[in-house]
């Protein structure tokens, strides 16, 4: 390995880390030792960022690699997304899903200055983001796929499972951070934890009240789908999956679609798409822009959250007041603030 191994010298205090970086050659020698792969693996970092993303090649194929970033949520709980992803592969779903090692796991663990982390390598999706070669039909294809989804996750969680809103309120977790983040910004600073109290309650009564709930990809984007030349769709991109409403599944896609400032109209054609295989439910279409909104407001958590390890001065440049008119607005249109 081309790389200095670290050493400490008790004269020096020990920094604390908050995101190390793998080296691909570590990478490379430990697919060439866990996975079936054939001839010389190498592999090379694509992304640093949220989680690290790896391309690894063998003698024949392509894979990508994803190194967990070590956050609140314990290293094991990649099993949850990992699990889904094997019972989707069974049901024929078009996602990319991890590859089993030489003994079945789906993932492995490394030790890293902060902490275990988990990999995972991953089928290579083929072709572009649907960002890159936009389409009004294909838009609708992916919709309805992505309710089949929902209705598989369901089927995997099994009859008699009862979902939850308790991941669906996970912004709780990224509060303190939020309010650290905006700490020059005293409107936010008063308006966000009253937004968070009264969003918890609302969601709360929208679960007592039959809103379908589910299996979710929780972060599916036009950045977390492929395509490829003949029509190929690929989901992708599953490490926040867990429960929650079906509708803020829907309407994370529309929010990134408007995010990225590309024609509503590919927005509309995925909603359709998706009511195809399943109709909204009045109370879902009812709550539509309170999703819109809880989707602005998990961002803005979010991104405060991973500030430690990606960086402030990387996600400050986001528009904090387009964010904040955005999410007050509706906030107060739903009447929670």
């Amino acid at each position: 390995m081309n790389f200095a191994s670290s050493s400490i010298d008790s004269d020096l205090p020990v920094a604390q880390i908050s995101h190390s970086v793998v080296h691909p050659d570590f990478i490379a020698r430990e697919v060439a030792a866990r996975y079936p792969v054939s001839g010389k693996v190498e592999a090379w970092l694509l992304y640093r960022g949220m989680n690290d993303v790896y391309l690894v090649q063998d003698a024949k194929t392509k894979y990508a690699l994803r190194v967990w970033r070590k956050t609140y949520r314990d290293v094991d709980d990649v099993a949850y997304e990992l699990d889904f992803l094997a019972f989707l592969k069974d049901r024929e779903f078009p996602a990319s899903v991890a590859v089993p090692q030489h003994d079945g796991s789906l993932y492995f663990k490394a030790s890293s200055p902060e902490g275990d982390r988990a990999l995972a390598l991953y089928d290579w999706a083929p072709g572009k983001k649907f960002g890159d070669m936009l389409s009004e039909d294909t838009a609708a294809q992916i919709g309805a796929q992505f309710a089949k989804m929902h209705l598989l996750g369901i089927e995997h969680a099994g009859p008699g499972h009862k979902f939850t809103p308790d991941t669906a309120r996970d912004y709780n977790i990224c509060l303190p951070a939020l309010l650290d983040f905006v700490y020059d910004r005293p409107d936010d600073l008063r308006d966000y934890p009253i937004i968070a109290s009264a969003l918890d309650k609302r969601l709360q009564e929208l679960a007592d009240a039959g809103v379908p709930m589910g299996i979710c990809h929780r972060d599916f984007h036009p950045s977390n789908v492929h395509v490829d030349d003949k029509g190929t769709i690929t989901f992708l991109d599953f490490d926040a999956a867990g429960e929650d409403f079906l509708m803020q599944d829907v309407k994370n896609y529309v929010w990134g679609n408007l995010f990225y400032d590309f024609s509503p109209a590919y927005g509309e054609a995925f909603e359709a798409g998706y009511q195809s295989v399943r109709p909204f439910t009045p109370l879902e279409i009812e709550n539509g822009e309170l999703f819109m909104m809880a989707k602005a407001f998990r961002l803005v958590a979010g991104m405060a959250h991973s500030s430690v390890s990606v960086g402030r001065g990387t996600l400050r440049f986001r528009n904090l007041d387009w964010l904040g008119d955005y999410i007050k607005t509706r906030a107060r249109d739903a009447g929670l603030l």
